[in-house]
């Protein structure tokens, strides 16, 4: 068996159907479709377990829920093909999408991560097309690559395809959200071959309650702390300063939406801010860099003045201690 298809199932009943027959409608037959019912208690359950007895490729996996990332671990654990890909539960693939990336594996069987288009926010007025030109990396290239490219940007665990050797020594962080922000840079370097195609969709619904539309403490602190860890590696050891310095304005970003969270206390607020204690960026530079003058002048006070004098400045206007 040459794929394995991962499907986390947790309330996203209404959803489900679309998403598997997705799947059973592609073109590619060589595979297994795993659905993980994370004990979803709006009776996906019983939607697997139906799908799985109208086709001999589906398998369901029934668990006490764990979250998303253990979801995933599990179908990780029983998968038996050569490849493995993930689908969330509430998005769809595009018709020949596994047909065609699949043809581009097996002529290069040295492809340890083949990603794909997407198109985010599918049928919505924010429909946003992402694609790429056909193109293979290699080797110390990769994960530089990936960061001029701002893979960051899309690290995304579902519009890839990888090497099911990659997981030998890697699983997603249980008790974590935005998982996909660490597990991926370090797939990315652990590669020796990434493909970039231009065959097939994903197709990304937003759907209200899914896991991204969460803005809790603790959800968007993981979005943070991963891009910060993306950061001081990027910066430290690559010694990619100029692609670093964007990455450390999107960490700020991030703290900024950490004090628009209602939810979280003082001392959380000020044990996330240390974590960019000391990094700065020159006025000058932040001039020169590519980006809208309302966020140049935003990040200017906090090159002027610190990170304390940045974070007080949104907790004021957010109504939030400092």
């Amino acid at each position: 068996m040459k794929l394995s298809i991962i499907v986390p199932v947790y309330k996203i009943r209404r959803y489900l159907q679309r998403c598997i027959e997705s799947i059973l409608q592609q073109t590619y037959t060589d595979y297994e479709l795993i659905l993980v019912d994370d004990g979803s208690p709006d009776g996906c359950g019983s939607v697997c377990d139906r799908f799985a007895l109208e086709c001999d490729k589906v398998k369901v996996i029934h668990k006490k829920n764990g979250g998303l990332s253990s979801a995933r671990n599990a179908g990780i654990a029983a998968a038996k093909g050569e490849y493995i890909t993930f689908v969330d539960g509430d998005d769809t693939i595009a018709s020949g999408t596994y047909y065609y990336n699949m043809r581009i594996l097996m002529s290069n069987p040295d492809i340890d991560i083949l990603e794909y288009p997407v198109t985010k926010n599918y049928e919505s007025p924010q429909s946003e097309v992402l694609s790429f030109k056909p193109e293979k990396v290699s080797g110390n290239d990769i994960f530089p690559d990936w960061i001029k490219r701002k893979g960051y940007e899309h690290s995304f665990s579902w519009n890839k395809i990888y090497r099911a050797e990659l997981f030998n020594f890697v699983r997603f962080p249980e008790g974590e959200v935005f998982e996909d922000t660490f597990i991926t840079p370090t797939l990315y370097e652990s590669a020796y071959n990434v493909y970039y195609s231009d065959c097939g969709f994903y197709y990304y619904y937003k759907n209200e309650g899914s896991i991204t539309s969460s803005h809790s403490f603790k959800s968007q602190f993981f979005l943070y702390r991963n891009s910060v860890s993306l950061y001081e590696k990027v910066n430290d050891t690559y010694k990619m300063h100029d692609e670093a310095k964007e990455i450390l304005l999107n960490s700020l970003d991030r703290l900024t939406d950490l004090h628009r969270c209602s939810d979280g206390e003082k001392s959380e607020y000020l044990k996330a801010r240390k974590m960019l204690k000391g990094r700065k960026i020159a006025p000058k530079e932040l001039f020169n860099m590519n980006i809208p003058t309302k966020r140049k002048i935003k990040f200017i006070i906090f090159s002027l003045f610190g990170i304390k004098a940045h974070c007080c400045l949104f907790a004021a206007l957010n109504k939030k201690l400092c």
